[in-house]
């Protein structure tokens, strides 16, 4: 049997079960995420601005879609905010910490490492949904190109805690991504459970909105194609319902943890376009670092687990060393706000500073060359969001106790669910000075969007 187009043409694929498998090393795919900006390094910007040449932008932004400010005021404060930074970071690498108050845990602050044992990669199976053989085949890249209107492709998901919003992304973001290859077919996405029962979850019923508003309509369990009046195709995101967390492997790697699960998104521009069809007019063009006083959002997480005691203390620490070159946030709680509102909270931040938590869910709607420093409890160190952050063209930094090993804490606690529950629990007293003192390093990572060499 072949399987033909709206116009007859034979597709040549067989009764064609087909996989369609896109393996995107983490490496390369950011780089040509970032790559895609074109981003200069911030010293040959001073170079060339000193020079006269204004061609670059502000951060040497060539991207039309990014809006860069170009007037010599700017680039004077620019410089101006740069040396104050690049000062901060030598003094402070100077004269280092002091011992920590009491109820104050001085924090590593350390960028973010794809190790060997890291595998990042996204992968989804297509085959016709009267399939019941479900035999794996690899299709030609150019599939899409075959599907029309009358083509309806599902994108079914498989996960057993859809009712946590941060779980209910890890099919949401998938199914958007797999579903943006199919552009002239019709499109939907399939829910587990019955819609009704997401009603009281806001986060979630939002994001069902916006796939609508997408044209992706949404299939209620239980629900047949009786009129023939599509080619039903089932798209179904491989490996979701297993861990994305990092896995200490003793046997082979007793001090690597191995990424397990998925990447959520096939690559950047799936990630903007969930966020212009969000934010829409709230969406902003330009990359974050682009415009001073730069944003910095410190998320406190006030009455939950995991509560970063020291937030506003930190946030007066900083006005009182960056004075109008930042201005800082608190951010208690997103409890009770709609999707769009968490989304911009994190859309309108250069720089966030927020302990590990289900808030950092957002992160999939921030700007390229956003600063993210996730702050871990001891004994919880859990890699998920970084891959958020790597989707968007974010940069992603870690925060653990110092002196301490996260690998090695982690694995002790990995398989014992009473220690989990524990150190999920416990308050975050990362120190307002081991935040301040690594902030110029944020800063100057946010301006330049590159890589540095620590």
């Amino acid at each position: 049997m072949s399987v033909t187009d709206s116009r007859g043409r034979g597709l040549g694929w067989g009764y064609f079960n087909a996989t369609v498998i896109f393996m995107l090393a983490s490496f390369y795919f950011i780089a040509e995420s970032i790559s895609s900006y074109e981003y200069t390094s911030l010293e040959d910007v001073q170079m060339k601005t000193n020079q006269g040449d204004k061609s670059i932008g502000m951060l040497g932004a060539k991207n039309a879609n990014i809006t860069s400010t170009k007037d010599t005021t700017s680039e004077d404060r620019l410089r101006q905010f740069v040396s104050k930074a690049k000062e901060l970071l030598r003094s402070g690498d100077r004269d280092g910490l002091t011992p920590p108050l009491p109820h104050e845990i001085h924090y590593k602050v350390s960028k973010h490492q794809l190790s060997t044992g890291t595998s990042s990669s996204f992968q989804f199976s297509l085959y016709p949904a009267n399939d019941t053989t479900k035999t794996k085949e690899l299709a030609e890249n150019q599939y899409h190109e075959f599907f029309s209107s009358n083509d309806q492709v599902i994108c079914k998901v498989h996960h057993s805690m859809m009712g946590h919003f941060p779980h209910f992304s890890q099919a949401a973001f998938p199914c958007w991504s797999i579903l943006q290859r199919f552009p002239n077919a019709t499109k939907r996405f399939m829910e587990m459970e019955n819609r009704e029962s997401f009603k009281s979850k806001r986060w979630i019923n939002d994001m069902l909105k916006v796939f609508e508003s997408a044209g992706i309509s949404i299939k209620k369990p239980g629900g047949t194609n009786t009129t023939n009046q599509y080619r039903e195709w089932i798209a179904t995101p491989n490996n979701i319902d297993q861990p994305s967390w990092p896995i200490p492997d003793r046997k082979d790697h007793p001090t690597v943890f191995k990424v397990d699960g998925p990447s959520y998104f096939i690559n950047q521009h799936d990630v903007m376009s969930l966020q212009q069809h969000l934010l829409q007019q709230d969406y902003i063009t330009r990359m974050a670092g682009s415009a001073l006083p730069l944003q910095v959002l410190l998320f406190q997480r006030k009455g939950e687990t995991r509560e970063w005691v020291h937030a506003q203390e930190t946030a007066n620490k900083i006005k009182q060393a960056w004075g109008n070159w930042i201005e800082v946030k608190v951010l208690s709680t997103l409890n009770g706000n709609s999707l769009k509102e968490q989304a911009l909270e994190f859309h309108r931040a250069d720089i966030i500073v927020s302990p590990h938590g289900a808030q950092l869910t957002n992160l999939a709607f921030i700007r390229p060359c956003t600063v993210v420093l996730e702050l871990f409890p001891n004994q919880y160190y859990l890699s998920y969001f970084q891959k958020y952050v790597l989707s968007a063209a974010g940069i992603h930094y870690e925060g653990y106790e110092l002196g301490r090993s996260p690998l090695h804490d982690t694995m002790d606690a990995i398989n014992s669910f009473e220690l989990r529950k524990s150190a999920r629990a416990k308050q975050m007293l990362a120190s307002p000075q081991s935040i301040l003192h690594a902030l110029p390093r944020l800063i100057l990572n946010c301006l330049s969007c590159q890589q540095d060499d620590q």
